[in-house]
């Protein structure tokens, strides 16, 4: 059951009050227990089924547990690989050492790096075989048939321990078969790939076998640490267990025992036990929301991506890079700032899943001190900044500098310079949907401040008495002066720095920068406009195909701009229509940020047109690739951009149902989360919304737009609602406080989550 709602079920009013506009329960804390939904039953919908082998990656089912991960795909008729992957297998040569051979990226000497794979290699070709991805359970299981034989196989990556499990039960000529280790050269995928080896090289893994049986693999790596695998295999009577775990250590060499003892661990734990806890995870993780919309591709796919991030990141944990813990020939080892790391941390404030989004925060927080070796050494006193890419471990990448850009570099990688303000702004979404004061008070705050703070030097004061930037780099277009992606962000930064500051109360005595933050915030250019909408930058227009948003951040995510009010509107619409009227150049995540504006704008079909645009780029598992290499980043916004039709919170508004689209006449959701650390549940059917849950977590004022012109309400004990006119109602809560809306006229309605019943047959991802 939800986690959230409480167990005891409220005592709802008697059918003699239902006319009565507003009603009050007698307990402030109770609130309905209405998650109905079969969650085995609903998810088994989705399921990823393969009814004939996958032969690639982005064929192949996947799993892992937010470090260690696998997919498994046919190499030839004979032979199945199951891949091993680990976020934390990193490179750490000195980035001052990298000779930028690679586009000036300083990739080349670190990131991840390749670790191995297993193999079952056959005795006669295969004949056919299937698969199946349960994501209730996060297991993978399937067949392979040969002459006379026959394999059943069933993988998990372990929860929550070190461990991934792989066994086989063979039949006839298959009945012997078995799993062999093959270690990979420890190599980064970029300089593989751009044919620009590292020397010396990392040595070869040091294979061998210890005396219980189990066996390791260990790369020793030549500037320190240490990736190892270590596995144990068991055969008896046709049946295989493998238990195997990867582990990094960096500077130490401890990696090693680590896995090893991961591996003894596993393979004396109850495996009844050791499953169930597996299961016990996953089963507690998915109802911490729901969404259900009816459309079988689209309900489908949004749960796969649930699944997606819960298997690549863990509270506190690994950055979600371009990979995941799924690492194949890439170009993109590594964490990339200017859109990938900030998009892949977008879904789970929504979706009510902190400890999706909580690695960002915990790694900017932890490794702040490297966000000020990022700049030049004369601003290294009171600025951070970060670099377009970094390594998960330390976020060392240079980054851009105004005006005159970083030496070495080319031209734009030298004045990209807004990317942490950016992904500021995803841990202040974590702290405004969480109201967690510590994370504002020794994370956002302080952090913003001095990305904030490394514009202050480059700002200068123009003819026109307002305070203009140097070139920039808008992202993936080109460089201008006021680039927009840098004067949205700085704006968007500077101004929530005077809002933290209010909220803490400080005031300019406490704070003195607070009187250069309203400087700013009087004197900062506009953001550079045309007939077309919002300009790269000055002088500088958009005039061809240019996948990224760079220069519309401050429509989405920012929303430093807003449809309230006409003038707003249309020049919103301006931008995002210019934007996509040009036939080339578009990505996966351009649609997904259409899609993401068009909400905004409460145009629910037109946002559906966008996302359907992503189905081309999808490969069979959900995954999504640029120049035919993997990133991770594109179809978890998908998600996202789902969300953004059933519920924003901006403004102090939480609007319910903002961009339904017509296809979509039924739509049900639960405990979505919005800002304020507000809690709503709603139901829509015919088009037209049922009732409306919000639960207050932390108290406050909101206002509500559920798209009811005439409600009733009934809540618990001391909450004020007041009718603001057009169907929005303020709403004041104490901590746990709930509010219930129904259309005026109306029966209260029994509230209850279910699945909508799909329109159409399930949609089943995974064949290729």
């Amino acid at each position: 059951m939800i986690k959230n709602a409480l167990l005891l079920s409220l005592a709802l009013a008697s059918s003699s009050l239902l006319t009565t506009t507003s009603l009050q329960a007698e307990t402030p804390d109770r609130v309905p227990d209405i998650d109905a939904v079969n969650w085995g039953e609903m998810l088994a919908r989705h399921d990823l089924i393969w009814n004939q082998l996958p032969k690639r990656w982005d064929e192949a089912p996947f799993l892992g547990n937010g470090e260690q991960g696998t997919m498994m795909y046919q190499l030839n008729p004979r032979t199945l690989r199951w891949d091993v992957g680990c976020s934390a297998a990193h490179d750490h040569r000195p980035m001052a050492k990298d000779d930028l051979t690679e586009k000036n990226v300083t990739v080349l000497n670190r990131g991840r790096h390749f670790i191995g794979h297993l193999e079952i290699r056959l005795p006669a070709n295969l004949s056919g075989g299937s698969s199946r991805l349960d994501l209730w359970n996060a297991e993978a299981t399937g067949t392979l048939e040969a002459k006379a034989g026959k394999v059943e196989w069933h993988t998990i990556a372990h929860a929550n321990e070190p461990v991934m499990r792989f066994e086989l039960k063979g039949s006839g000529s298959l009945k012997d078969t078995k799993f062999s280790y093959v270690p990979h050269a420890a190599t980064n995928p970029r300089a593989q790939r751009a044919k620009i080896p590292r020397t010396p090289a990392n040595p070869v893994a040091v294979v061998s076998e210890l005396p219980d049986g189990v066996h390791t693999s260990v790369h020793n790596l030549h500037a320190g640490g240490q990736t190892a695998v270590a596995w144990k295999q068991i055969q008896s009577g046709g049946s295989t267990r493998l238990w195997l775990s990867v582990k990094h250590s960096f500077p130490g060499k401890e990696a090693s025992s680590m896995a090893v003892a991961a591996v003894r661990k596993a393979a004396k734990a109850d495996q009844a036990e050791w499953l169930a806890a597996h299961r016990t995870w996953w089963h507690d993780f998915y109802p911490a929301s729901f969404v259900s919309t009816g459309d079988p591709y689209w309900d489908s796919f949004y749960w796969v991506q649930q699944y997606k991030i819960a298997s690549a990141t863990r509270d506190k944990g690994w950055i979600m890079d371009n990979q995941g813990p799924w690492l194949q020939p890439t170009a993109w080892n590594a964490l990339w700032w200017n859109l990938n790391v900030q998009v892949a941390h977008s879904n789970g404030t929504t979706a009510n899943r902190r400890e999706m989004v909580s690695a960002l925060s915990h790694r900017l927080d932890i490794l702040r001190d490297n966000l000020a070796l990022n700049v030049a050494p004369k601003y290294r006193a009171d600025s951070y900044s970060i670099g377009r890419n970094t390594s998960n471990w330390d976020l060392l990448g240079y980054s851009g500098e105004p005006g005159k850009g970083r030496p070495k570099f080319d031209a734009s990688i030298g004045r990209e310079c807004g990317n942490l303000i950016w992904a500021m702004h995803n841990v202040d979404m974590e702290y405004r949907y969480w109201q967690d004061k510590e994370l504002r008070d020794k994370v956002l705050y302080p952090i913003l401040l001095k990305a904030v703070n490394y514009y202050r030097h480059f700002l200068t004061e123009g003819a026109d008495g307002l305070l203009h930037l140097p070139k920039t780099y808008s992202p993936e277009y080109r460089i201008a002066e006021d680039c927009s992606y840098d004067i949205d962000l700085l704006r968007w930064g500077n101004n929530r720095l005077l809002e933290l500051a209010a909220e803490q109360g400080l005031t300019e005595k406490d704070e003195p920068l607070i009187k250069e933050w309203k400087t700013i915030q009087a004197k900062l250019t506009p953001t550079h406009v045309n007939e077309t909408g919002f300009m790269i930058g000055k002088n500088v227009a958009l005039t061809g195909g240019h996948r990224h948003w760079s220069h519309l951040l401050s429509i989405y995510p920012l929303r430093t701009i807003t449809p309230e009010n006409d003038k707003d509107r249309e020049l919103i619409l301006r931008s995002l229509n210019h934007w996509h009227s040009f036939k080339k150049g578009g990505a996966g995540y351009s649609v997904t940020g259409g899609s993401c504006m068009a909400s905004l704008l409460g145009d629910g079909d037109r946002a559906l047109e966008f996302l359907n645009r992503l189905k081309r780029f999808l490969r069979a598992n959900t995954f999504y690739s640029e120049i035919g290499l993997p990133v991770i980043e594109t179809p978890i916004h998908g998600a996202t951009a789902m969300q953004e039709m059933l519920l924003q919170s901006w403004g102090e508004r939480l609007r319910i149902f903002p961009a339904v689209p017509k296809q979509w006449p039924d739509v049900q959701f639960h405990q979505l989360r919005g800002e304020g650390a507000y809690l709503v549940s709603a139901r829509r059917e015919n088009d037209r919304t049922s009732w409306a849950l919000i639960q207050s977590e932390a108290g406050g004022t909101v206002e509500v737009d559920a798209q009811i012109a005439n409600a009733q309400w009934t809540s618990s004990k001391g909450v004020k609602v007041t009718k603001s006119g057009n169907g929005i109602y303020q709403i004041t809560t104490e901590p746990r406080n709930w509010v219930l809306f129904w259309p005026k006229g109306t029966a209260q309605p029994k509230v209850k989550v279910t699945a909508i019943p799909l329109r159409g047959k399930p949609h089943r991802f995974g064949q290729p």
